[in-house]
C-alpha cells in the first residue's frame, strides 16, 4: 500500500496529510473544550477539501488510463481513482505510476495548501499551531503590517512573556503607556483576547488575566 505522507506519525496530532491532516495544537487547548475542538477540526478539514488539485483534468485522465490498464474504467476524481486502482491491485506498472503520482511534487504542494488552509481556519478559531511542518499564513487584523504599532524599550521582553504563556506564537506588543522605569503593553492573542503586560526595568509580568477585547 502506498503511504501518501510517509514523514508523518501514524496517528495522533500531526499525523496524516492534506485534508486528512490531524491538527497539532497545545494539549490544553484541545482538552479545554473537546466538543468545540472536534467541531472546529471537522469544519476546517471541510474547508481544506475544497482546495482543488492542480491540473485536475489532466491528472484524472492519466489515472483513468491506468485504471483501464487493469480492466476498469473509473469515472471519478483523481483521489477516488487513485484509491480504487490501488484497492483493485493494479499491476507493477500501475503501482509505479501511482507511487510517483502520490509522492510527486504537485501532490505534495496540494497537501501543503490543504494543510495551510486547515490551520489558517484553526487559527481563526483560536487554536495555536505547534507543527513546524505546516505553514500558517493567517494573521489577526490587529497584528497586520498596516496597523500602527507603538513600541518601547521593553517590547521584546513583553513579547517573550506572551509567547511563553502561549498567548501568541508570534506576539507583537503595543505600547500603551510608559513612565520612569516602567512600560505597559497590550498583546493580541491568537484566541482573540488581549494580554496586559507591565514591564519595570526590563522585568515583565502579566498584570491581569488575558481579557476579552470586546
Amino acid at each position: 500500500m502506498v503511504k501518501s505522507c510517509p514523514d508523518r506519525p501514524a496517528e495522533g496530532p500531526g499525523s496524516n496529510c492534506g485534508a486528512d491532516y490531524v491538527p497539532a495544537v497545545p494539549v490544553e487547548q484541545a482538552r479545554a473544550t473537546p466538543e468545540k475542538y472536534a467541531e472546529s477540526v471537522a469544519k476546517c478539514q471541510g474547508w481544506a477539501r475544497g482546495v482543488p488539485f492542480p491540473g485536475e483534468p489532466e491528472h484524472e485522465t492519466a489515472l483513468v488510463v491506468i485504471a483501464f490498464g487493469t480492466g476498469f474504467a473509473i469515472g471519478a476524481g483523481p483521489m477516488a481513482v487513485a484509491s480504487k486502482v490501488m484497492a483493485l491491485g493494479a499491476g507493477t506498472t500501475g503501482h509505479i505510476a501511482m507511487d510517483r503520482w502520490v509522492h510527486g511534487p504537485q501532490t505534495r504542494a496540494w497537501h501543503s495548501k490543504q494543510e495551510t488552509m486547515m490551520m489558517n481556519c484553526m487559527a481563526r478559531e483560536g487554536y495555536v499551531n505547534t507543527d513546524p511542518s505546516v505553514r500558517v499564513t493567517w494573521v489577526p487584523p490587529s497584528l497586520r503590517p498596516d496597523t500602527f504599532r507603538r513600541t518601547g524599550v521593553d517590547s521584546y521582553n513583553a513579547e517573550q512573556l506572551a509567547k511563553a504563556q502561549r498567548c501568541n506564537a508570534m506576539p507583537l506588543a503595543q505600547l500603551v503607556d510608559k513612565g520612569p522605569g516602567y512600560e505597559r503593553h497590550s498583546i493580541a492573542c491568537t484566541n482573540g483576547q488581549v494580554m496586559a503586560v507591565r514591564c519595570e526595568f526590563g522585568n515583565c509580568r502579566a498584570t491581569q488575566s488575558i481579557v476579552s477585547r470586546n
